[in-house]
């Protein structure tokens, strides 16, 4: 008899503890089960067994209730390596989150210990010899023969009729049995890769950080200046030594980029792992990293959690980007989970960026981290000249459209050469909301504290934030009144006003709304990189890692979107938009351009983005965080108390205010305030933001306040954010 530990599947943290079950057989960890619970049948996670000599019935006299059975055990052979298991209780522990939270994270849907219809394996008849023997007819013969020729037959794809197949198996010289076919991502690119010579610089980085072992180092390289080579030989280096790569990018964007750069290099060695791929090729990629099938994994945030053995090297490119920050449970920073892995397997982490983070640059130079500079482009090819335009200036000179005089210019000089653009509104939608210019009521979205923003192409209001969709209203919902103005700007917009400008122009437009399905993102910058568009006009996810060697021009069309964000950040998020952004132009033989449209020309942002000047960036931003105590110089952990009812928050965030002020000491803490979207989906939210130093204290706080809120109480949710992105 075995007594085994299971986790089911509910996510809340009422129900976060193992349970404990019984199984005739051992049951290994790692592997689902599906049990009764509450009186219902669920599926749950193994956490492993340990063997008792008792009896049901003496279980339950020494314990004092019974003890359910597992009904059946679903896996032949666990999910997760045992590191990976004992990861997730590691994250369960320091995000103060449940463990099957941080399992469902780790898990591709189909795997997940959840309840409900799985992804099957796909599969088809094949046939194949099993014994050696005369066939009877010629035709028998000749099928026979073609069966002998090596590779897989597949039984529809025979050029014979099923009739002396058939006559095979009956004399027992054939068989048909089920062929499974992985589900393997296709992804093309029309820019080769060939491998290439280091430059000493290049092989002198790859060299230093192969010499050294368990470290973390930082390549601060400048857009262009060859960082992805360096990557490539530090794979083959690893590889070369039995050893496995992550190799991690911010966006689903780039990733095909980069498994196609990859592949190249490596072959069928290669796997992807992002949320855009479908259910049956995500768990088949798993099932080929688990079954080491695969030496190399490239993918998303969620590759960090492939079940790659022997890791060697995690490599994370533009380290820097929000994405690699899970917004959801269980909240985790992909290097935090990078750094537990890379201690398990005793591996090295590379970092990569044009624009580090604050952060990571700081440990860097103070020796935490190892720093590699590439302050040049390779064959020492220039950065483009950038200029900023002061949008101020253009209205007093009566100039008033969306793009500047120079934009236009630049624009047309680029179309008229056979060149490419990439034009920059961190912005989707035609306007960013609907007013009425009687009353000035704006039109909001029901559940959320956010404004409507209309889109021209489906003649609707949408809300970006819970998705809730009405179609254009003619007449104020107030006053009624039919005085409706569309204001602000929006990539629909500028799409507009551009085929309006530049009619022959054939433009792209790169969005949220343009890419949800699964290929779109791939499509359209395989368009683009066949020149089949001469613009790319696009949100922030343009921004970074894309390489093309006819863009000539970058425009960033209103540089003070991110600037204007009331968060600790915002200047950080500017200038790596712009020098990011910036990096696409000139890629090529050709040099290249770019304008920046801005209200503030003054703000060093602005300028050494414009520049692409990181380090004057860095010293200008460093005075700033010093001053008003923000990350490097403390730790921030953000409170977000939430409820449906706005009494109860208002309620509960006043009570753990209180209690903060009491129970810790040498922190800071701001608020309780109301975050700027107050309301979401119906919730009422108010955020605490306490700064500190030394974590054991708050952590012992913060488990007191999670087992209140989180266990005990149902009126009140209170969410723990360590080292949030965005304090706003």
């Amino acid at each position: 008899m075995y007594i085994v530990s299971v986790l089911i599947e509910h996510g809340t943290n009422r129900l976060s503890q193992p349970f404990s079950y019984l199984s005739n057989n051992e049951v290994m960890e790692g592997v689902r089960v599906r049990v009764m619970f509450n009186h219902q049948k669920l599926i749950g996670y193994s956490l492993g067994c340990q063997y008792t000599n008792l009896s049901s019935k003496e279980l339950a006299m020494r314990d004092g209730f019974r003890y359910n059975y597992i009904l059946e055990v679903i896996d032949d052979k666990p999910l997760l390596n045992k590191e990976l298991v004992a990861l997730s209780e590691q994250m369960s522990k320091l995000y103060i989150t449940s463990q099957i939270v941080c399992l469902q994270a780790m898990l591709p849907k189909a795997l997940k210990p959840k309840s409900g219809k799985s992804v099957a394996i796909k599969s088809q008849k094949a046939a194949r010899i099993i014994q050696k023997g005369e066939a009877t007819t010629k035709t028998q013969k000749a099928l026979y023969q073609y069966l002998l020729t090596p590779g897989i037959h597949f039984v529809k794809d025979l050029p014979y009729s099923s009739s002396p197949l058939k006559g095979l198996v009956e004399q027992g010289l054939v068989e048909i049995y089920d062929q499974e076919i992985k589900r393997i991502p296709q992804i093309s690119s029309t820019q080769e890769h060939h491998a290439i010579t280091l430059t000493k610089q290049q092989q002198d980085i790859v060299d230093g950080i192969m010499a050294r072992s368990e470290r973390i180092s930082l390549i601060h390289g400048v857009t262009g200046s060859g960082k992805t080579e360096i990557y490539l030989a530090l794979t083959k280096r690893m590889l070369s030594e039995n050893k496995n790569v992550i190799m991690l990018v911010p966006e689903i964007a780039l990733t095909p980029m980069m498994v196609a750069i990859f592949k190249e290099r490596f072959g069928d060695d290669v796997a992807i792992f992002h949320s855009r791929l479908s259910e049956g090729e995500r768990y088949d990629e798993y099932r080929r990293i688990a079954a080491r099938e695969v030496h190399i994994v490239v993918g998303a945030r969620s590759a960090i959690f492939a079940p790659l053995m022997n890791i060697g090297l995690i490599i994370m490119d533009e380290e820097h980007d929000a994405s690699y920050k899970q917004e959801s449970a269980p909240r985790y920073a992909t290097l935090t989970i990078a750094k537990m892995r890379a201690k398990y397997h005793h591996a090295n982490i590379v970092l990569g960026s044009a624009t580090p983070s604050v952060e990571s640059y700081a440990r860097a130079l103070k020796g935490v981290y190892d720093l590699y500079e590439l302050p040049e482009r390779i064959n020492k090819k220039p950065l483009p000249a950038c200029t900023i335009v002061d949008m101020a200036q253009e209205a007093k000179a009566n100039h008033y459209g969306l793009l500047s005089r120079l934009m236009e210019e630049r624009l047309e000089q680029t179309l008229e050469k056979g060149e490419q653009a990439i034009l920059l509104l961190n912005k989707r939608g035609y306007a960013s909301f609907v007013k009425c210019e009687d009353c000035g009521e704006v039109v909001k979205c029901p559940h959320c504290d956010v404004t409507l923003t209309y889109h021209k192409s489906e003649n609707s209001l949408k809300c970006h934030y819970c998705g809730y969709t009405v179609p254009m209203i003619s007449h104020c919902p107030h006053c009624h009144s039919s005085a409706l103005k569309r204001i602000g700007i929006g990539t629909q917009r500028i799409e507009e006003e551009l085929h309006q400008r530049f009619y022959n122009a054939k433009i792209i437009r790169y969005d949220y709304d343009t890419t949800r399905n699964k290929n779109d993102h791939v499509r359209l910058l395989e368009a683009f990189e066949k020149q089949e568009a001469n613009i790319l006009l696009g949100t922030q996810m343009i921004a970074k890692g894309l390489d093309f060697e006819n863009v000539t021009f970058v425009g960033v069309l209103n540089a003070d979107l991110t600037l204007a964000i009331p968060d600790y950040r915002s200047s950080e998020r500017t200038f790596d938009l712009l020098a990011q952004v910036g990096g696409r132009s000139g890629r090529g033989k050709k040099t290249g351009t770019v304008v920046i449209q801005t209200y503030n020309p003054d703000h060093y942002a602005i300028v050494d983005g414009a520049k692409a000047d990181y380090r004057s960036f860095y010293n200008e931003e460093m005075k700033f965080r010093k001053l008003a105590y923000y990350p490097p110089y403390c730790h921030l952990v953000a409170l977000t108390i939430q409820s449906a009812r706005e009494e109860d928050v208002e309620k509960a965030a006043s009570d753990i205010k209180d209690y903060l002020v009491r129970q810790l000491h040498q922190v800071r803490i701001l608020g309780p305030a109301k975050l700027t979207i107050y309301k979401l989906q119906d919730i009422y939210r108010m955020r605490i933001m306490i700064k500190y130093k030394q974590a054991d204290e708050v952590f012992k706080v913060l488990n007191q306040l999670d087992d209140f809120y989180n266990h005990k109480t149902r009126k009140v949710a209170l969410v723990c954010d360590f080292n949030p992105y965005t304090a706003i």
